[in-house]
Formats: structure tokens, C-alpha cells, sequence
């Protein structure tokens, strides 16, 4: 199969191997010097699904460690064992390795601390050379043990370099429908999905979470020889969808609009079933939300018709955790199971962030998101030492937008907070008491942002634990028989672009 899979133009880039691995996995400076020490040595070319990380060649071992790793002390801290708002109620910050927290207090503009750190988990090397002098100083005297913590973050992480491949060229009439990025990523994901259809002899393709349509007309659009069912819950996108299909002349039995939750459930699998008519499907998906994903892995693997599989996952905090209420949560591999290992509704948001993709800080102009963050946290300070009660406490709170005016001191910000979130006029801190606070931790905004940066970086760990138990999932299935994960699309425009690719005995 990795021979079919580059004669469609998606083949594996070569890779790297070390002759050995470290045998734990913990947070200690020993172990990272010791990862550090590592050193690679003949290109090999990998003949195994799963492109795994330059250090590793056997799946079990890399899971392990990768697993490991998350459930370290460091890692689960600032994935949601101390939530960034949370950090001055818990100290946060006197968490962290002496070490490292002192040398960060060296910078002389914390934006330029947080870029060293994203810096470090590129898979692009980041040179140094435009620093000033103070800079290149400061960098030189970075902590070892900080920059084996980086290194182990960046080599356990899935590759997101786009994997070779072609893409199809969009005619107009569906690129001005898209955005420049939706666009891209439609033309690359229909060439992959058309080469799979060709290599299976599939002529029946199942969109699940079709949305506004951009992957299923396309695909019906472009290739008469093709059936499309798009399924999704939303009336609105299906009729938009449904209007624009007619609009191009694409007749109904050709693309199938069916407007349903993709829930798992038996009675959309019957729907499919019935459709298919008792022919070979691939199903699909571009971007499916949350658990999303994991229904329509679980259909593929479950339905006879489901010949091939090829879907991008995002949204993953929306994932929903395995519990007694939801037996089928993440995750879903024995492998991962088997180790109770488990993601925090914090970790799962960093799985949807892309730090490398951010603006890099321009020291000449200021910045409100770092005084944000640090005024969020003051008022949790606040509400914590005052026992107050907000609204939604205990379950979701009232969506509040911050006004430019509420960022004039945190006086004014905590009082536009308490206004939105109701609280009770007899509970609130007085203007004197407010400022008492703003004074505390006036030089804590770039601590705060630092720690909001360092839990950001695991987005690649957690981004690729999702992904490997997908692909552990499959491969834990006897009737299927090929299983990748393909960085479909370019990173720096399309972040989430693991696409899980698989295909039956």
C-alpha cells in the first residue's frame, strides 16, 4: 500500500532514524540532556504507514512516549492542571523550573521570550541572525534543560510538512465561491479523494459534515461519474448547498442532499447503507468538528460499504472524554485506553492552536492581548478572595465582548466584567480594593503570557495523541487494511492537516 499510495502522488518523504531512544519520559533535566545527546545517523526510507517522528521507528514505543510525556507534571500543568486564569489563585508561575522562570525575567520585552519559545517547536530551524546584541546575549544563556524541554516537545510531534502530492485546478466558477484557504484546501483534498476512487474503483463518495457544500459540488461538479451524498445538520447549509448544486446544473440523483446529525448512530448508517445501494463509498470529511471525526471513523470501520476513508479532524475541544455517561468518548483505541490516559477540556482547546502561524512581535508597537490575559486572571484573583458568585458559575458563563474602553486600567475592566456576568452589587470589591490588585501584579503580564504560551506550545503533542488513536483505532480493526495520517495541505495556511486516510481488506 505505500508503494499505491506514492503511485497517487502522496507518497512518504524520507526520514531520519536514531539508533536509540530514551527509555523514560520524564520531566527531569537528566532526561532531557539525555534526549538532547541524541544523534541521528543514516536516512532510511520508512516502509511503515505511520510517518512517526525521526527519533522513533516502531509505533508501541513512540505511543508510549508520547503519552508519557503529556502526563508529565510540567505538561499536565499547563495543559488544565492550573488554568492560565487560574494562575494566580495557584501560583502557576512558582511552578514552573526556577531556571527557567528567572532567565525569562531577563527579557526586556516578553513578546520576544514568547517568539523564542514558538521559535523552538518550528519544524523550519529559526535562526537568530537579526537579534541585537542584548538579545543574542540573552539567548546564549538560555536554560539547557528549557531548550531539551523544546526539543522533546518539537521531536514527538507528527510531522505537519505537506506530504508531495498534486492538486486540481479549481475553474472559477467554484474558486469564487471560496476563500483563498478554503480553496486550496478543496483542490488539494478532491485530487487525493479522486486518486483513491480511481485506485478502488469506487464511484460513490459519502461527505458527512458537508457544510455549505465546497468539497461535495466540487467533486460532483468535476467528475460526472461520481454519486455524492452530503450530509449535514444544519438545514441552512444544506438548502444553501442544495441551491448552488442547482445553480450549476448538477442534478439530484447525482448529489444527494439528506439534512441529519451525524450522531453514530444505527439509523444514519441504514440511510447511507440504503443509498449506496449495495456499492463501494469513500467517506469524507473536510475539517469534521470535534467527535465528528470519530463517528465517521467508526462508520468506516462498521459498514460493509465503506470501502475507503479520508477526513480531516478540528474543533478538537469539542471532543467529547470517554466517561460513564459516554463509553464511545475519546479516546477511542485500546492502545490509549489501555493506559487510562486521558486529555483535559484545556488540552484539548491547545490541540486547535498554531503558534508558528502567529504575527511575530514587533517591539516598536504595544500590544492589549498580554494585559488581557493578565486583567482575566486578576479577576478570577478577585472573585476567588472575595467568594463572588457570577452568573453561570457552576456551568457556562455569559459570553462578554471587551470593549477597547474596558482596557484602561483593570478598575474598568472589572467593572465592565461584573456588569456581565451579574454580579451582585453588595459583592463587589470597591474601587480602592480594585486598585490594590492592579498594583500587585503590575509586572505580571509578561508571566502570564508566558505561561499562556507554554500551555499554546503542546498543541503538536496533543494534536498528534488525537491523531495517533484514530490511527490506533483503525489499525485495531481486522477488516481494515491500510491506515495513514497525511499532512494534506500546507501547515502555514491550513494548520489542521492531518488528514486519516484508510482503506478496507
Amino acid at each position: 500500500m505505500a508503494a499505491q499510495w506514492r503511485q497517487l502522488g502522496f507518497g512518504k518523504m524520507e526520514k531520519t532514524s536514531l539508533t536509540a531512544a530514551y527509555n523514560d519520559c520524564t520531566t527531569s533535566p537528566t532526561t532531557y540532556e539525555k534526549y538532547a545527546k541524541l544523534s541521528f545517523v543514516t536516512t532510511i526510507q520508512n516502509t511503515a504507514m505511520l510517518d512517526l517522528p525521526g527519533v522513533y521507528d516502531d509505533l508501541k514505543t513512540y505511543t508510549y512516549h508520547l503519552c508519557s510525556f503529556v502526563n508529565t507534571p510540567l505538561v499536565r500543568q499547563i495543559t488544565g492542571g492550573i488554568h492560565v486564569n487560574d494562575a494566580l489563585i495557584y501560583d502557576a508561575w512558582g511552578g514552573l523550573p526556577l531556571e527557567w522562570t528567572e532567565w525569562w525575567s531577563r527579557w526586556p520585552d516578553h513578546r520576544l521570550a514568547q517568539q523564542d519559545l514558538i521559535d523552538g517547536i518550528d519544524e523550519e530551524d529559526m535562526h537568530t541572525d537579526g537579534c541585537d546584541s542584548t538579545e543574542a546575549e540573552i539567548l546564549s544563556a538560555r536554560p539547557a534543560s528549557l531548550g531539551s524541554w523544546l526539543a522533546q516537545l518539537k521531536g514527538l510531534a507528527l510531522t505537519r510538512t505537506q506530504r508531495p502530492g498534486q492538486s486540481i485546478a479549481l475553474p472559477e466558477v467554484l474558486e469564487a465561491r471560496m476563500k483563498t484557504k478554503k480553496s486550496a484546501e478543496v483542490a488539494r483534498a478532491t485530487r487525493l479523494i479522486r486518486d483513491i476512487c480511481e485506485s478502488r474503483g469506487i464511484t460513490r463518495v459519502v461527505d458527512m459534515g458537508s457544510g455549505q457544500g465546497y468539497l461535495s459540488i466540487t467533486l460532483a461538479y468535476l467528475f460526472p461519474d461520481l454519486q455524492v451524498l452530503a450530509i449535514d445538520g444544519s438545514e441552512t447549509q444544506v438548502a444553501g448547498s442544495q441551491a448552488f448544486a442547482d445553480k450549476l446544473g448538477i442534478s439530484r440523483d447525482r448529489l444527494t442532499h439528506m439534512v441529519h446529525w451525524i450522531d453514530g448512530s444505527s439509523i444514519l448508517a441504514d440511510k447511507v447503507r440504503d443509498w449506496s445501494a449495495g456499492e463501494k463509498c469513500i467517506l469524507v470529511g473536510l475539517h469534521a468538528c470535534g467527535n465528528l471525526s470519530e463517528h465517521m471513523i467508526r462508520y468506516f470501520a462498521t459498514e460493509h460499504c465503506m470501502d475507503a476513508l479520508a477526513v480531516v479532524g478540528c474543533c478538537y475541544n469539542h471532543i467529547v472524554p470517554r466517561s460513564d455517561t459516554c463509553l464511545e468518548g475519546f479516546p477511542i483505541s485500546d492502545a490509549l485506553r489501555d493506559k487510562n490516559f486521558t486529555l483535559s477540556p484545556t488540552a484539548l482547546m491547545t490541540g486547535c492552536q498554531a503558534p508558528n502561524n502567529w504575527p511575530r512581535p514587533d517591539p516598536r508597537t504595544s500590544s492589549v492581548f498580554g494585559r488581557r490575559r493578565l486583567y482575566r486572571a486578576m479577576l478570577e484573583k478577585v472573585f476567588y478572595d472575595y467568594a463572588i458568585r457570577a452568573a453561570g458559575d457552576g456551568g457556562e458563563r455569559p459570553a462578554w465582548g471587551i470593549r477597547k474602553g474596558d482596557m484602561v486600567n483593570f478598575t474598568a475592566f472589572a467593572h465592565r466584567a461584573m456588569d456581565c456576568l451579574h454580579v451582585d452589587t453588595a459583592q463587589r470589591p470597591t474601587d480602592k480594593q480594585l486598585r490594590v490588585y492592579e498594583e500587585r501584579y503590575r509586572d505580571w503580564e509578561g508571566r502570564i503570557a508566558i505561561l499562556w504560551t507554554l500551555s499554546v506550545l503542546c498543541c503538536k503533542v496533543v494534536e498528534s495523541v488525537i491523531a495517533v488513536d484514530r490511527y490506533c483505532y483503525l489499525t485495531e480493526r481486522e477488516e481494515v487494511q491500510d491506515v495513514d495520517v497525511v499532512p494534506v495541505f500546507d501547515a502555514k495556511v491550513s494548520p489542521r492537516n492531518l488528514m486519516i486516510v484508510a482503506t478496507k481488506k
